[in-house]
């Protein structure tokens, strides 16, 4: 991307502001393009998502029996999900990338905190691989027998891999997009609803097992990360180019 000085000024929606008079960003050939499929990727984390989400077989009860007799009671529509929300949730993290990026010069310790969260949530994509391995677990072992293989009971330090990899992972994605949106906000590149959106998703959605209240937990954020993607997708290529003005 090269830059040029001018009078001229580019102006942007009521969520862009202006870029400086003095700075016009003469974009790179391939801006429109890439602007294009970064706002496509947002929309395609939120439908990927929540249709990951529709397809699971929820267990609508606590316990890990109850949770494997689910999986083995729907193997096929339990793979199904598992690969969709696999999908999804990688998406997040280009779409956490380029918030960060739009949103660096107007918020910079809110994107670079939000940045950081969602680099440790990076691998939420790869926990899905674990209900794979509990309808083997379940199928082979049965639901009963699987409970505590499933749940590695007696395994030494156990409960540390839980919450580093599990708990840590799962909190710093969402999270971290949680401050990333506020950071759009605050370098007016969006309002502020999908922050408190995607926040008030997490509250609900965090340990359900309805699929009632893990839809609108999942459907908040989704709603939230699609409406910021067709920002994404309306900005010009100079605000896109160029991020958010400094504050």
């Amino acid at each position: 991307m090269t830059t040029t000085f001018d009078s001229t000024t580019r102006t942007g929606s009521a969520h862009t502001g202006s870029i400086p008079a003095t700075l016009v960003t003469s974009t790179e050939p391939g801006t429109t393009f890439r602007r294009r499929v970064t706002g496509a990727t947002f929309v395609a984390a939120a439908g990927i998502t929540m249709a990951g989400i529709l397809a699971t077989p929820f267990e609508n009860g606590s316990g890990e029996t109850t949770y494997l007799k689910s999986l083995v009671n729907h193997p096929k529509q339990a793979v199904v999900a598992a690969v969709l929300l696999h999908f999804g949730y990688l998406l997040f993290v280009p779409a956490a990338f380029a918030m960060a990026r739009l949103a660096r010069r107007g918020a910079r310790k809110l994107s670079a905190i939000g940045i950081t969260l969602a680099v440790l949530g990076s691998g939420l994509s790869g926990l899905l691989v674990t209900d794979m391995y509990d309808l083997s677990v379940a199928r082979h072992a049965g639901v009963v027998g699987g409970a505590p293989i499933s749940n590695m009971d007696g395994v030494p330090f156990a409960p540390l891999g839980f919450i580093t990899i599990g708990l840590l992972t799962s909190l710093g994605m969402t999270l971290g997009l949680v401050l990333l949106a506020a950071a759009m906000r605050r370098a007016r590149l969006a309002p502020i609803w999908p922050s408190i959106a995607i926040f008030a998703g997490i509250v609900v959605g965090f340990g359900a097992h309805t699929l009632v209240r893990t839809a609108a937990g999942f459907g908040a954020m989704c709603v939230a990360m699609a409406f910021l993607g067709i920002t994404v997708l309306r900005m010009s290529d100079e605000r896109f180019a160029y991020g958010s003005d400094p504050r």
